[in-house]
């Protein structure tokens, strides 16, 4: 009886607030109707052209519409409401309705000039800024089938070189601004989100970017102080939108493979390489028997020779989904997301997969006060079969497939009994890749949360007051398991093997930023004025411990209690910031820019005496573009000249290198085992100090016709007090001391421009081009002169070289084969002995004495690029759209293990297989290689090795077609876009390998094609 009553009272709420709902809208409805009327017209661009698609939005609401085929549209408004007509690439307009019915409406081009670019705490016009930023297009970044955003980066910003750490699922990459900086202090630029220092550059969902810009001089860098050094990397994400709610979906599914440049020996070849080995080594040839083991036998007899890649590699699967919702009110705007990003390898058994959730909030209190939040949560979960786990740093699968070429082919690879054979050839130097492909694994798990809540008050016209807060908190979870038949597990008495790592860094922030701007009543004078107060803390901890000999492998990782023995390995650390900034920009008439910053910074990490760095900065700049002479100058649209001169930091060591520390021992002291501490190996230095960085850059803008935009720029980077390592004697009691010394010079050129060659109602062509060369030299060591030839000692013992790049190579040269008949005994290498005989390396005999020597004859190539750069190509024809980007990378010169290591099948002894070479032979004396040898490696193998790792890649192309406005009405859709891309499609280099950005050890790159579907409501 009770449940009933409650009921029906139920129910006669629900009817009263359903009648009270009805009778609401029909008011409503009545009262829009007594006042709505039908608005129509047409949108046009400055020649006429209509344009289709253009939106009309009334403003404060999310009522609006499109224009048709012929730019034309109609919508009810009531004469109160303004309309807001916008198209892609063209500067809106704010229309009032009024008394009007027909509203024409020409759009024009929105030019670069105008374009908001996020600079160091604040924004500036494009034609606003002195410091040297460069702006990505989120769009264009995200067409790149990859969940690395480095590699979307890759050919989008002149100056920037982009080369990939890890190919494998989840893989990342490295990212270097104008040149290595420093030799032990980190090279890495500082990347900020939202305001937000992050541990790195995937820390966020790449479909989030609302703009990337990046700053590469001392003008634009020198309010980041401290940490600037390399470059910084400046994103800030999607918001909500005032009158507007829109949901977003873009997903895609990817095929991967890889490629390789370089063939390998076939079974038959490889037989015969391994007869040839045979035969140097004994004076003729040996009957198989001789040379092969049975199983090996077996397989030259019957032609069944074993395709390693076959049996490992698959077609790698990627599926990316994201999902975002954007809406807001006058006072309230939200954006959110999800994506989910999937990845199976190229390699059987690895995979990578990851969320991550976004929430951003602005809300407007009222007129002199608004708060926001912006946070992000993201997991991932990574499998990486086959390699081991160690201490310093995680598994990888790239082993795997370095062992899959260099494994021979001949043997089996199964036991009798159906069970993996660990040695297919019964030779332990050749192991089957299939074994710790199954029975080794690695399971890493990830999670990166960044909260952050700031609040504006704006007190009088100009004013901003900004309390920026944030925690970013990572976490890492690794273990890895190597069973009882695993090859570590059959090395091992066939015990299983475990491993635990837990890693966990939480960083916080607190920020006090104070900003003014005035333009003094308008005139023509405008000033910004920018302090802030900012302190950071970071918190490490880390735990790593090795548990062997596991009885059974029943339970796995999880019965690691079981093991006989195992080894902890504990630390921790501690690193804390205190920074000042003061900025103050002068602008007169947009024509005449002046810029001053100081910013001051306290490390925890250095020493007593020198805790405080002080980084000052200037910059002018000149739009000669806006003075009188020019303005009517149609030609020219943009003509600007900027000069900065600064210093920036680097706080690159970790903490406590600038004090002494003590190491754990253990002691017997009554039969009782007890911990005390001893004096560590390294010394204090209370005097180290900051890497500074002096930069001067200079840098033209330009514009013509409206069509033609570009910018060359000149800069030259000084880094002085670099951080090293002194040994010191033995009497000390010390190994080593942490201090500063040397100089490192960075100076190039950079060059961009950009180009609309066709532009018409139907046909849009635009093409792209940049163009960067960095010279990268040590200038001095410490100027020590210990042999007394008046000339500053190089550090050949870390090959590092006076007037050289910090990276080079520096060995014997290769210059040929030996030939039969030719007098080895008389010639430079003589000394060299019985080992220099026919078909072996002659090597160059570099300063021209008539003798080859070890130590004198040695070469200094450089690993640096002379030059790198990109090329674009956009074009759109009616819904078509196709896009295309080629990169190279030329005068690098790297070594290749491919051609010269044992372990990368480069020694040509018949062991492991590798790269097929024309060798020398009696009967083939124009072989370029040495004539394999089975006992031993060729003398100096390794002296040609040393390869030119150039490449032009056709890095990226993507075709799509959207929908018309017509039809996306009809289905009530804003946006429907299908694409096909294709990335990593084709490499021309002559580099020997996977790929001439990777070593052969490394997961190589993937060739991909993508399929993917926008849809927008």
């Amino acid at each position: 009886m009770k449940k009933s009553k409650q009921e029906s009272t139920l129910f006669r709420i629900s009817n009263g607030v359903r009648s009270s709902l009805i009778l609401l809208m029909c008011i409503i409805f009545a009262n829009v109707s007594a006042q709505n009327k039908s608005v129509s017209g047409t949108v046009i661009d400055e020649t006429g052209v209509p344009l289709p698609g253009a939106n009309i939005i009334v403003d404060g609401t999310s009522r609006g519409t499109q224009s048709d085929f012929d730019g034309n549209y109609t919508i009810e408004v009531t004469p109160k409401e303004t309309l807001t007509f916008s198209y892609v690439g063209m500067k809106a307009v704010s229309v009032l309705v009024g008394n009007q019915t027909t509203i024409n409406v020409t759009l024009k081009m929105d030019s670069s000039l105008d374009e908001v670019v996020v600079v160091g705490y604040g924004s500036r016009k494009k034609m606003d800024l002195i410091g040297s930023v460069t702006s990505v297009n989120a769009d264009e970044m995200t067409k790149v089938a990859t969940s690395d955003i480095g590699e979307m980066l890759r050919g989008q910003a002149a100056g920037v070189q982009i080369s990939l750490n890890d190919s494998g699922p989840g893989g990342t990459s490295n990212i270097l601004i104008r040149g290595k900086n420093t030799v032990n202090g980190g090279n890495d630029p500082l990347v900020i989100v939202d305001g937000v220092p992050v541990g790195a550059i995937n820390d966020i969902n790449p479909n989030d970017i609302e703009s990337l810009n990046i700053l590469k001089d001392a003008s634009a860098l020198a309010i980041y102080g401290a940490r600037a050094s390399n470059g910084v990397i400046l994103i800030t994400t999607k918001r909500g939108k005032n009158g507007r709610t829109s949901v977003s979906y873009n997903g895609s599914t990817a095929l991967q493979t890889i490629n390789r440049n370089f063939d390998i020996y076939s079974g038959d070849e490889f037989a015969q390489l391994k007869r040839e080995a045979y035969r140097t080594d004994n004076g003729a040839y040996l009957d198989d028997s001789a040379i092969f083991s049975p199983v090996e036998l077996a397989s030259v007899q019957s032609g069944n020779y074993i395709n390693w890649e076959k049996l490992i590699l698959r077609t790698g699967i990627t599926h990316n989904h994201n999902l975002s919702v954007t809406t807001g009110t006058e006072n309230t705007s939200i954006f959110s997301s999800v994506n989910i990003f999937n990845q199976e390898g190229v390699v059987d058994n690895s995979d990578f997969n990851r969320i991550t959730g976004r929430v951003n909030v602005d809300q407007k209190i009222n007129d002199w006060l608004k708060i926001g939040a912006n946070v992000s949560m993201q997991y991932s979960r990574e499998n990486t079969p086959g390699g081991t786990m160690s201490e310093t740093g995680g598994a990888g699968v790239g082993n795997i497939i370095l062992t899959s070429i260099t494994t021979s082919p001949l043997g089996s690879v199964y036991n009798e009994d159906g069970s993996l054979k660990a040695f297919p050839g019964d030779f332990v130097e050749n192991v089957n890749p299939l074994v710790d492909l199954r029975e080794v694994n690695t399971l890493a798990r990830n999670r990166n949360d960044i909260m952050n809540l700031f609040a504006d008050i704006s007190l009088f016209e100009g004013f901003n007051y900004r309390l920026n807060l944030s925690r970013r908190s990572w976490n890492n979870k690794e273990s890895s398991y190597s069973t009882a038949n695993s090859l570590e597990g059959i090395r091992k008495n066939n015990q299983g093997q475990g491993r635990l790592k837990f890693q966990d860094n939480v960083e916080w922030q607190w920020e006090n930023i104070l900003t003014y701007s005035t333009d003094f009543g308008e005139s023509k004078h405008k000033m910004d004025l920018t302090a802030v107060q900012s302190m950071t803390e970071s918190n490490y901890t880390r735990l790593y411990a090795e548990y062997n000999n596991l009885p059974n492998d029943i339970l796995g990782i999880y019965g690691l209690e079981a093991a006989e023995s195992t080894q902890n390995y504990v630390s921790a650390n501690r690193r804390s910031l205190v920074s000042g900034v003061f900025r103050a920009e002068y602008n007169y008439d947009s024509r005449y820019y002046f810029q001053a910053a100081m910013r001051a910074d306290a490390s925890s990490i250095f020493g007593a005496n020198n805790k405080w760095g002080y980084f000052p900065s200037v910059g002018v700049s000149w739009n000669a573009s806006n003075e009188s002479f020019l303005t009517d100058v149609e030609e020219i649209n943009n003509l600007k000249l900027s000069l900065s001169y600064g210093s920036i930091g680097n706080q690159g060591p970790s903490p406590y290198q600038s004090i002494a520390t003590a190491d754990q021992r253990e002691y017997l002291i009554n039969g009782i085992k007890v911990s005390g501490y001893v004096p560590g190996s390294r010394l204090s230095n209370p005097d180290l100090r900051w890497e500074t960085t002096t930069n001067l850059n200079a840098r033209l803008d330009f514009g013509f016709f409206h069509r033609l935009t570009g910018t060359i720029e000149y800069y030259k980077a000084r880094t002085k007090d670099l951080f090293f390592d002194r040994s010191l004697p033995a009497s000390s009691g010390y190994a080593d001391q942490k201090f500063n010394i040397g100089e490192v010079e960075n100076q190039g050129i950079e060059i961009s421009m950009n180009g609309d060659l066709v532009k018409t109602k139907d046909l849009k062509v635009n093409l792209g081009v940049s163009f960067t060369k960095n010279v990268n030299k040590i200038i001095t060591l410490g100027g020590i002169d210990g042999n007394g030839d008046g000339k500053e000692d190089d550090d050949v013992a870390n090959r590092l070289f006076i007037g050289r790049p910090i990276d080079v190579n520096y060995q014997l040269m290769a210059i040929g084969i030996w030939q039969e008949g030719e007098d080895i005994a008389n010639g430079n290498m003589a000394s060299f002995g019985d080992d220099i005989v026919p078909g072996t390396y002659k090597l160059l005999d570099a300063d021209g004495d008539g003798v080859v020597e070890v130590d004198d004859d040695r070469v200094i190539t450089e690993q640096t690029p002379d030059w790198f750069g990109s090329f674009f190509l956009n074009a759109e024809y009616k819904g078509l759209d196709l896009s295309a980007n080629v990169i190279t990378v030329q005068g690098v010169d790297k070594y290749n293990a491919f051609r010269s290591g044992y372990t990368e099948g480069g020694s040509l002894r018949g062991i492991k297989n590798g790269i097929k070479q024309n060798y020398w032979l009696p009967e083939n004396p124009g072989g370029d290689f040495p004539r394999p040898m089975e006992q031993n490696d060729t003398p100096f193998l390794y002296t040609n090795a040393i390869q030119d790792a150039s490449f032009i890649r056709l890095q990226n192309v993507t075709l799509g077609y959207s929908l018309p406005s017509e039809t996306l009405s009809s289905l009530g859709l804003n946006k429907l876009r299908v694409y096909v891309t294709g990335s990593n499609l084709i490499t021309i280099t002559d580099f020997q390998s996977f790929s001439p950005e990777k070593n052969p050890n490394d997961y190589p790159e993937a060739v991909t094609i993508l399929a993917g579907i926008q849809v927008g409501l």
